[in-house]
């Protein structure tokens, strides 16, 4: 008689969070390992996922070339496998779809992987690093790790192509983002002005602009708190409020981050007024010109 398998649902893995943000159908944690080789056994989950594995010797049979550095793995919802750390200890990401969105999300697609896909390129593992620090930081808003979950879930799917030129799209998405960033925003919003799928989107912000679509953002609340700041007129709480931040102190970590120097400081410096420079006696006997 053949022993049944664990089928873990949703979110769920051979490991103990350190830190998990549950959004709307994605789940993103990052786990501490839990079980040696010897005690993992085959099994599955109700989900599709990614997990990097960032500390430790892991081992997977996933379908893809062996190579040095992180390894990343994309296994579709059901697919049963046996991957697992050497020894207990280990530190994995873990980002982990619905099974119905992920549907939703494989529609984006003409081809998305059906079996276990081992993900060695740059930009996969780049997209998950970066979501690995995000989920780790103080600062981990709900649009930079879906914006950021969308870029990773792209890279088990056929790429899209979007020609030499920056699509129409975009520049309906960037409107909406400079006419909204004061209000909450989801990446399903953004797409749904831009008449695009989420996949899509991410994937073209980052292809255009260099940047995941919540770091968009976060960069246009950053130019309205300076630019408010400048003013001099509010206190640097209401500031960050109108421009989208949720408290004081989420803006002063971010504008520090950005800016090199807290909001506060930056007040300071354009609230100084520069020294004015005399004329030099020599320069009005002898006509010159008088420095501006």
């Amino acid at each position: 008689m053949t022993a049944s398998r664990t089928a873990f649902a949703s979110g769920r893995f051979y490991g103990a969070p350190t830190v998990e943000r549950q959004l709307d159908g994605v789940r993103v944690a990052h786990l501490l390992a839990t079980n040696t080789a010897d005690k993992v056994d085959e099994h599955s989950h109700d989900d599709a996922h990614f997990v990097l594995a960032t500390h430790g010797r892991y081992l997977t049979t996933a379908w893809g070339p062996e190579t040095e550095g992180p390894v990343l793995v994309y296994n579709p919802p059901g697919v049963i496998h046996r991957d697992r750390f050497v020894d207990a200890g280990g530190y994995f990401l873990a980002v982990s779809f619905a099974a119905p969105v992920w549907r939703t999300l494989s529609e984006a697609s003409t081809r998305t992987a059906v079996d276990a896909l081992r993900l060695t390129g740059p930009a996969a593992r780049r997209a998950a690093l970066r979501l690995t620090r995000t989920v780790l930081s103080r600062d981990a808003d709900p649009v930079t790790l879906e914006s950021l979950g969308l870029e990773l879930a792209s890279q088990a799917m056929a790429p899209i192509v979007d020609g030499d030129h920056p699509p129409p799209w975009l520049a309906v998405a960037e409107t909406f983002l400079a006419d909204s960033f004061d209000q909450p925003i989801a990446v399903s919003d953004l797409a749904q002005a831009a008449g695009v799928h989420p996949v899509h989107l991410a994937r073209g912000y980052r292809r255009w602009l260099g940047a995941a679509p919540g770091e968009r953002l976060r960069a246009r609340r950053l130019e309205r708190a300076a630019d408010l700041l400048m003013r001099g007129r509010d206190p640097i709480g209401e500031i960050a409020l109108a421009a989208g931040f949720c408290d004081q102190s989420h803006l002063n970590r971010q504008f520090l981050k950005a800016y090199g120097v807290t909001p506060g400081e930056f007040t300071r410096l354009c609230g100084r007024r520069l020294p004015e420079i005399e004329p030099r006696v020599s320069d009005i006997q002898d006509g010159g010109a008088i420095p501006a």
